[in-house]
Formats: C-alpha cells, sequence, structure tokens
C-alpha cells in the first residue's frame, strides 16, 4: 500500500464580507509583517510555494507566521556542542570527506559546518516530536565509517522503546531554502533510501565558529591595528532556531534537473517546501 493521499495545510478562512475587509500587502509588506528578510521572503514566495496562490492579504501572512512559529524550535549551546563533538570527530577520522551523492571536496569550515547543521535538524526534530507529537526518538550519534541512511533508531513512549515502522531520514539546509533537494542515491538506492524525508531548516550562524571561541578572539586581537573596526561585531553564540518544515514520503518526490531558480548538473529528488506535509495528524501516520 501507498502513502496517505497528501491532506492540504491549515485552510484560510473563506472571506465573510460582513468582516472587515482584509489589508492586501505588498511583497515588502508582507515581509516586514513577518520580520523576514526580503531575500528570504523573496525565496518562500518565488520559490517555494509557502503562501499559495493568489494576492497577499494580512490575514493570509499572519496565519502563515502562527503555523511557522508553531514549528520552530530553539535549540541550546549545549546542543550546538553535542553536534560540533560529532563534527570534529567526523572530520579528524578521517570520515566523509566529500558530499554525499557529489564528488565535491569541501574545506574544512564548510564541512563541519554542515554536518553540525546536519545533526542540529536531528535534535531539533526530536523537539517537535516530544513537544508536537507526544513522545521521544532515539536518535544515531555514533561513528560510523560507511554511510547510515536512516537517522531515528527507535520511539520511546511512556516508557517503552520501538523500532518505527518507517525509515525516517532528517535533512537540514538554511532558512532560505526553499525546497527539498536529494540525490538519487538516498531515494533509489536501497540501502540508502528512506521512506519519510523530514526537511528542517536550521539558522545556524555562519560564522559560528568564531562566536564560540569569542572572549578568545577579542583578547587576541585586542592590541592589533584595526580592532576597533570590528570589536562589537563578534558576538557570542546564543540559541539557534531550527524550524521543522515538514516531510515527504519517498513517493511524493519528484524527479528533476532543476528547482525554482537553480539549475543541478545532473537529476535530483525535490519537493518544494510549501508543499510538504505538515498536518499533525500526518505526521503522527508518518512517525509511529
Amino acid at each position: 500500500m501507498g502513502p496517505p493521499v497528501a491532506q492540504s495545510c491549515k485552510k484560510l478562512l473563506p472571506f465573510d464580507p460582513a468582516q472587515k475587509p482584509m489589508v492586501r500587502l505588498t511583497k515588502a509588506g508582507a515581509a516586514r509583517l513577518l520580520g523576514m528578510d526580503q531575500k528570504q521572503f523573496n525565496n518562500f514566495y518565488q520559490y517555494a510555494g509557502e503562501f499559495g496562490e493568489g494576492e497577499l492579504n494580512s490575514e493570509r501572512i499572519l496565519e502563515w507566521k502562527r503555523d511557522y512559529e508553531s514549528r520552530c524550535f530553539a535549540l541550546s549551546t549545549e546542543e550546538y556542542a553535542k553536534c560540533l563533538d560529532f563534527a570534529l570527530a567526523i572530520h579528524f577520522r578521517g570520515y566523509a570527506s566529500i558530499d554525499w551523492g557529489t564528488a565535491r571536496q569541501r574545506e574544512f569550515g564548510q564541512k563541519v559546518s554542515n554536518w553540525v547543521r546536519g545533526q542540529l535538524g536531528e535534535l531539533g526534530f526530536a523537539h517537535f516530536c516530544r513537544e508536537r507529537l507526544g513522545f521521544d526518538v532515539e536518535l544515531d550519534f555514533e561513528m560510523h565509517q560507511d554511510i547510515v541512511p536512516q537517522d531515528v533508531l527507535a520511539i520511546v513512549e511512556n516508557g517503552q522503546r520501538r523500532i518505527p515502522q518507517h525509515k525516517i531520514a532528517v535533512k537540514a539546509t538554511k532558512p532560505r531554502n526553499a525546497s527539498l533537494v536529494l540525490s538519487t542515491n538516498e531515494v533509489e538506492l536501497p540501502d540508502r533510501q528512506s521512506d519519510v524525508y523530514v526537511f528542517t531548516r536550521v539558522d545556524l550562524p555562519d560564522d559560528h565558529l568564531l562566536r564560540i571561541s569569542q572572549q578568545e578572539i577579542l583578547s587576541l586581537l585586542r592590541n592589533q591595528q584595526h580592532f576597533s573596526l570590528y570589536a562589537d561585531r563578534i558576538q557570542p553564540l546564543d540559541s539557534i532556531k531550527c524550524e521543522i518544515a515538514g516531510f515527504a514520503y519517498r513517493a511524493d518526490l519528484e524527479l528533476s534537473d532543476s528547482i525554482p531558480g537553480y539549475q543541478f548538473g545532473s537529476e535530483r529528488y525535490v519537493k518544494q517546501t510549501g508543499n510538504l506535509r505538515r498536518n499533525l495528524s500526518e505526521w503522527r501516520e508518518a512517525i509511529r
């Protein structure tokens, strides 16, 4: 039996002429109402299909904002440390030196950031399961020589541990990205594919490695010529926001050589974030 037919996300209330008219918004006005920078809003509006079709108005935008905030979680610096520990262990043990599904070699900072972001996405998903679905998930932070495709080892509910009915992979990206993108290997190879692909957007600062060493950096550079030009710009690392954007069953994915605004060098499996499954009833069916 295939996956259940996708249900629509939270439906917009029909317009009632007796009610106060909705305020029409420009894209700039909608971005301000959301507290979102214009580039991220444009990506969500043009490429992700996040706001549906038709004109922008205050009611639609505020409803989307409420839904968005309900799927965002703050990750602590202690959780960041757990992820950085994992990323450095991978790096210094020589595991996964290239991007999975590609032949691109990454430099140290980018590799570590990608690994940290990926693990933060898993921890964000664990928060979502605990706070929205009412159970815990057991994640895998062990070192493996080979690629481990499944990220959720077990579900723990009422003190009972069970293996998930579906194979679950958790994917993470930057906050502005508008599509879930998977290599063909992650979807087609029997030993790599999952049944459910969870998509997260993690707001990990690009300079996170600088932030965690803020005091040491300031002390080291205090007497240097240009110190006054940037001393107040080096911020500490605070909590990190993680959005659980939704999920897709394997059958939901679309094979394509592009996503809106970007052409791939080869075909990938994709899904716009606005078309991901988000209803709690769908989550409970997929993660059980």
